[in-house]
């Protein structure tokens, strides 16, 4: 490839014009083979274009990096600058230098970029000199200070950081700088939200490539920042799971450039091209390669998306027993009682601890009994007689008996309600509130990726045909033109007719599902959100509301019976002349004792125990509306696991960005196959037009069923 490529005319035929897409290597250079730091005189292999490294810099006092390289085959000549290497000899003053770029200083690394540029261009007078300069990250602003009066010299950065305050001429366009940004990517991310990216000199790109998330691991912001991963490769699950598979994040294979010159598609189309036999050619191979290869790579990511989403549908009951078994665990660990264990199913321990209390009970009225028939012995009557007053303690246990069998009910309502949260409410949270119980949005999901896969085929189909429609087209051009050899030379009359391609409808399936994307999502979730707390509110907090204030009373209850006991025990043993005289006679103190002990000792169990249960219905009460926010997030990761929908998300935006790319691509074919007299490459211009239209269309499809 000549240093300074050949404007392409109306007419010229640019397929013996040398194309090695120079952005495409420089990209890669920067942000692969500059972080290996190959030794002088290896040879790396880039997009299959052989590169020998001629000379380096590594180690400088400065923190500088570089290495050079010469395309074995142009012998062009390229200056790489390494970016950001913290673990470098004097990787401290990168650091350093990075920091610096936000000041208006004269940096060293800077200005040694330069002084090295200079030299090697020297150097090389006899090849020509540099041709180009690339760098990623920190090697981007000292590749274009190095160039920013060079304008013979091109410079392709990727994710460049900032050049230093005023090193930039605002009056100059830097015409020579090309700077390509990946979308994922945090520092330039920054630069652009605070406006920095203005002292980036030259032309700026954003291309789409790298991984959507910030993931556990810093290696991905790395990976993003540099455009490269090891391997070339993003994983996603393990090998034999659903979805299983690998993103191609190589940078550089998402730079669009012109089939026919080379030439990136940012800036608009590429230079008119004549269409003849050798450029028809050209975009056949490019079909069936290229072209090919990366929409089987999207169609790949599409297919892994619906098996994720598949696998989804095929763990519903997983997750809704999931949904309801977090929903009883933090129920019963707000309660923070260990009685309420269970109190989601109709076997639970609260029921069987109420027929003990009540058994408590019993214990303490029999014990009431036996002292009321020792307080109601002739020696008390005497001092009933002097006192004028009843020590009666039995007719106050009814009272509680009835408190507590109205308890045991309500605990029975509350079961019922939470059986019926969990098997109604919390099943209807998947439906985005229809009665129906069903996996709404998964099925839904899956619907329309039906459509997707079938309208993926067909348009794989339409590009297939219009490949061979092109191939057909360029040998029918190549049978004209030996027609009209035979002709001149023999004289005869040209007997040739051209083929027309035929224009086959493929009509892409509109999708009725995922109409507002994965919007839908959100408001399944606020809808079902809101009816499950309404539902809730509604008839919890009124049920929690009688089970505490049940509790206060039987509370009430027990004290009343506890005074009652004690009061007669006081009275008996009160200390009177009569009651020591009778003491003397008989065993009269100690028996109240014994009885006494042994109707309080279940009065007091039972009251601790109840006294617990209306600490834990309390808690309950006052904390369930933050229990129900708490909730939320589960219900978000069960209508659709959040990491099962973060791999769609990363496939599905891998896959819109290939799309995006071919239909930036197939904008070019269109207006290269444009305004041509001939009605046979009319017919493949209108037929390219079509491929494009599904493009759009079908990402569209993708799109809804992506964040």
């Amino acid at each position: 490839m000549s240093k300074v490529r050949k404007p392409v005319t109306e007419t010229a035929n640019v397929a013996t014009v040398k194309n090695v897409e120079i952005d495409k290597d420089l990209v890669e250079l920067a942000g692969l083979v500059a972080y290996q730091k190959p030794a002088r005189h290896k040879i790396v292999e880039v997009n299959g274009h052989s590169y020998e490294v001629i000379d380096t810099l590594y180690g400088d006092p400065t923190g500088l990096d570089a290495l050079t390289v010469e395309n074995v085959e142009s012998k062009e000549i390229s200056v790489v600058y390494v970016g950001t290497d913290a673990g470098a000899a004097n990787g401290n003053q990168d650091l350093l230098t990075d920091a610096q770029l936000l000041s208006d200083l004269t940096l060293p690394q800077l200005e040694a970029a330069e002084s090295y540029l200079t030299k090697i261009d020297k150097e090389n007078k006899n090849k020509g000199g540099v041709t180009y300069a690339t760098g990623n990250s920190l090697g981007g602003p000292l590749a274009t200070y190095a160039v920013r009066n060079r304008r013979d010299i091109k410079a392709v950065t990727l994710n460049p950081a900032l050049l230093p305050k005023g090193v930039i001429d605002p009056n100059k366009t830097y015409d020579n700088i090309t700077n390509y940004f990946t979308n994922y990517d945090v520092l330039t991310g920054t630069l652009i939200a605070l406006n920095l990216d203005s002292r980036i000199p030259g032309k700026r790109y954003d291309i789409s490539t790298g991984i959507p998330v910030i993931g556990e691991k810093f290696s991905i912001l790395t990976n993003n920042h540099t455009g490269y991963t090891d391997g070339g490769k993003y994983v996603i699950g393990l090998d034999g799971e659903p979805g299983y598979g690998e993103i191609h994040v190589e940078a550089d294979a998402h730079i669009m450039t012109s089939i026919w010159t080379g030439e990136p598609l940012y800036g608009g189309h590429s230079e008119r091209i004549e269409i003849n036999r050798e450029n028809l050619n050209l975009l056949t191979e490019a079909l069936a390669g290229d072209v090919t290869t990366r929409l089987g790579y999207a169609q790949d990511y599409l297919s892994n998306s619906q098996e994720i989403a598949q696998h989804e549908g095929d763990r519903y009951s997983e997750r809704l027993s999931r949904l309801q078994m977090i929903f009883e665990d933090s129920f019963e660990n707000l309660i923070g009682n260990p009685l309420f264990i269970g109190i989601t199913t109709t076997g639970h321990r609260l029921t069987s601890e109420i027929d003990h209390l009540i058994s408590l009970l019993n214990l303490a009225e029999n014990a009431s009994r036996s002292l009321n028939g020792v307080l109601n012995s002739p020696p008390v009557e005497l001092v009933e007689h002097l006192f004028n007053r009843s020590i009666s303690v039995e007719s106050i246990f009814g009272q509680a008996r009835s408190q507590l069998l109205e308890f045991k009910q309500e605990i029975t309502s509350l079961t019922g309600f939470l059986q019926n949260i969990l098997h109604k409410e919390i099943p209807e949270l998947f439906s985005g509130g229809k009665e129906t119980l069903e996996d709404l949005l998964v099925n839904e999901m899956l619907s329309h990726y039906e459509i997707i896969n079938a309208n993926n085929v067909k348009m794989n189909s339409h590009i297939a045909e219009f490949q061979s429609q092109v191939g057909d087209l360029a040998k029918n051009f190549g049978e004209r033109d030996s027609s009209l050899s035979a002709s001149i030379s023999g004289g005869a009359s040209v007997q040739h007719e051209v083929v027309m391609p035929k224009k086959n409808d493929y009509v892409l399936e509109t999708s009725s599902h995922m109409l507002i994307g994965m919007k839908v999502k959100e408001i399944y979730l606020d809808g079902s959100f809101e009816a499950f707390k309404g539902v809730s509110h509604r008839f919890l907090l009124p049920l929690l509301g009688g089970l505490t204030g049940l509790a206060f009373a039987i509370e009430n209850t027990l004290e009343v019976i506890s005074a009652q006991i004690k009061g007669a025990m006081n009275i008996a043993l009160s200390g009177t002349v009569p009651g020591k005289l009778i003491s003397m006679f008989s065993d009269f103190d100690e028996k109240i004792r014994s009885y006494v002990s042994s109707a309080l000792e279940p009065i007091d169990e039972l009251a601790a125990t109840i006294e617990g249960l209306r600490d834990g219905l309390t808690r309950l009460t006052i904390g369930f509306p933050a229990l129900l926010d708490s909730f939320r997030p589960y219900i978000d990761s069960a209508i659709f696991d959040k990491t099962s929908y973060s791999n769609i998300h990363i496939y599905n935006v891998s896959a819109m960005a290939i799309h995006e790319e071919m239909e930036m691509l197939f904008d070019d074919i269109v207006h290269q196959l444009s305004q041509h007299k001939g009605n046979s490459i009319q017919a493949l211009c209108e037929i390219s037009q079509r491929v494009k239209d599904n493009m759009i269309q079908l990402r569209q499809q993708v799109d809804r069923v992506t964040l």
